[in-house]
């Protein structure tokens, strides 16, 4: 799924630079990987995080039970789980742990802090944030028979329930830790990952070194890694100079560029789909937008096939889709997409039905402010899409930026009308990725902040459904309500590009960007 890129508009010097990064070389023991990323961890908890840029710091210091493959997305295979079973009917998992794990501070690792671990996501303690625990609404019971091994039961079949646990930010802690202090995470960096945490710099840099006793043999192959937390220009800069060696979020192609015609075959370039997608989300709690013609009238509004192009060039959004990554086996066809409303290639019949359709709300003329995120691409790019694409329907659209802190509390909050939204998942599960459209009172992430039973009652028939196709039709089912409703106006996915020095090795661009951040893998050539 992920593959290395050779662009066409530089192809001399990318036939150069667009190599793997993933080297048949023998792995290099020794070095300091120098690392940039955009934002320091809000909190040192895994389980409380939302941001892959809390992961980035803590991925190397834990382990989790199970995680995808870091070679073979979306493949999932063990981490302290060495293996386990699945009953036939889907509701009891048993893993086998590692033998032999230990913890940075020298006390071994059972079962016991894999079940205390995942116990804490699912019901925390009083106090205790866990992002993640509607994931684990099905789960019953997390229970450590023995030392070696973890029973899950749950109450009905959860067929994402493997990407659930994959989860990169179900990180595992020390039961004994818990046990002293539930909220010791958020204190003390310790776990059984590749590297120990040396130190933190407030707004400048986090460290790590090599810990000898990792339970996979041989790695990790760096002495240790340093992150420097730095802004979008500084980064491109530092990369330029050679200063560092990665940032694995993402960039745009015009930054690609800038690095290749600059470094030729000193960097390496990798991309992929990613599961990443920006849209506008409508208030249905306030006038006129608890108006579902509204709504679907401006979705109808928008050209996405022949904003693609122009918006691929200059963002690393484009891909269009639904609320499925376009390419996920489970997504729609183009053929089913086009049936969708708003994704009609015949862009006049829909903006005359647009106009029809405000006529009949009785808002002819309407005028609205739309918040947006001012804080780098592709919001601001594609947020004056919107707006000019909207005009031509007679639609007058202001822009309110707002600095990251302002824009995260009016989501949270629903203190605006329109909004320039996106999401950003783990997986391409639709478990995952469709959790988001179920009902206000069911999730926080509803950010349209709607109640539709019928949508809640697909969504858990299909996370029951064993059978691809039969739950490839629900999928369609559920795509077509959100859609007539027009709750949200997806509008393009993403397209990963990450650049790196080319004496990075060992490392796979997915389309995760919070997979492959332990570092376990990555060595430097000299």
């Amino acid at each position: 799924m992920a593959r290395t890129m050779k662009v066409a508009a530089l192809s001399a010097l990318l036939v150069m630079a667009g190599q793997s990064a993933v080297s048949a070389e023998t792995p290099r023991r020794g070095g300091t990987l120098q690392e940039a990323v955009l934002a320091e961890p809000a909190s040192t908890d895994c389980h409380a995080s939302t941001t892959v840029y809390n992961l980035s710091s803590l991925s190397p210091h834990y382990s989790t039970l199970v995680r995808y493959d870091p070679q073979s997305y979306p493949k999932i295979i063990g981490d302290l789980a060495e293996s386990w079973t699945i009953s036939d009917d889907g509701r009891t998992l048993v893993f086998k742990i590692r033998q032999n794990v230990k913890f940075h501070d020298g006390s071994a690792l059972t079962a016991k802090d894999v079940a205390a671990s995942l116990e804490r996501i699912r019901k925390p303690p009083q106090g205790i944030v866990s992002a993640r625990a509607p994931f684990f609404s099905r789960v019953t019971s997390i229970e450590a028979t023995d030392a070696e091994t973890v029973v899950i039961r749950l109450s009905e079949r959860e067929v994402a329930i493997l990407d659930i646990l994959a989860n990169p930010f179900n990180c595992i802690y020390s039961a004994a830790k818990l046990e002293a202090d539930p909220r010791y995470p958020e204190k003390e960096v310790m776990g059984t990952g590749p590297f120990k945490f040396v130190s933190r710099v407030p707004g400048a840099t986090w460290e790590g070194t090599r810990f000898d006793g990792y339970f996979m043999k041989g790695q990790p192959y760096l002495d240790g890694f340093r992150i420097h937390y730095m802004t979008g220009t500084a980064i491109l800069n530092a990369l330029q100079s050679g200063q560092i060696h990665a940032e694995f979020r993402s960039m745009t192609p015009q930054q690609r560029d800038r690095l290749v015609q600059a470094r030729g075959k000193d960097v390496d370039v990798q991309t992929s789909p990613m599961v990443t997608m920006i849209k506008v989300t409508f208030n249905v709690e306030r006038a006129p937008f608890n108006d579902p013609r509204v709504r679907r009238a401006l979705n109808l509004a928008l050209d996405r096939w022949a904003g693609s192009g122009p918006i691929g060039k200059v963002t690393f959004m484009g891909p269009v889709g639904a609320l499925l990554r376009p390419g996920y086996e489970l997504a729609p066809s183009e053929a089913e997409l086009e049936a969708l409303p708003g994704w009609g290639k015949d862009i006049e019949a829909r903006r005359a039905e647009a106009k029809r359709l405000l006529a009949e709300a009785g808002v002819p003329n309407l005028k609205f402010t739309m918040s947006n995120r001012g804080v780098g691409e592709p919001y601001v790019t594609v947020g004056t899409w919107v707006i000019d694409q909207w005009r031509r329907i007679g639609v007058q659209v202001e822009q309110k930026m707002l600095q990251n802190p302002a824009w995260v509390a009016e989501r949270a909050n629903g203190t605006f009308d329109v909004l320039m939204d996106a999401i950003a998942e783990m997986s391409d599960d639709p478990t995952i990725v469709l959790s988001k459209y179920q009902s206000k009172d069911k999730t926080p992430f509803n950010t349209a902040r709607y109640i539709d039973r019928e949508l809640d009652e697909l969504f858990d028939k299909q996370r029951s459904e064993a059978d691809p196709a039969a739950r490839r039709a629900i999928l369609r089912q559920i795509e077509k309500r959100v859609m007539e409703q027009a709750y949200y106006a997806p509008l393009f996915w993403a397209e990963r590009i990450v650049v790196t020095d080319a004496k990075l090795k060992g490392w796979k661009v997915t389309p995760i960007q919070a997979l492959n951040l332990d570092l376990s893998t990555v060595w430097l050539a000299e």
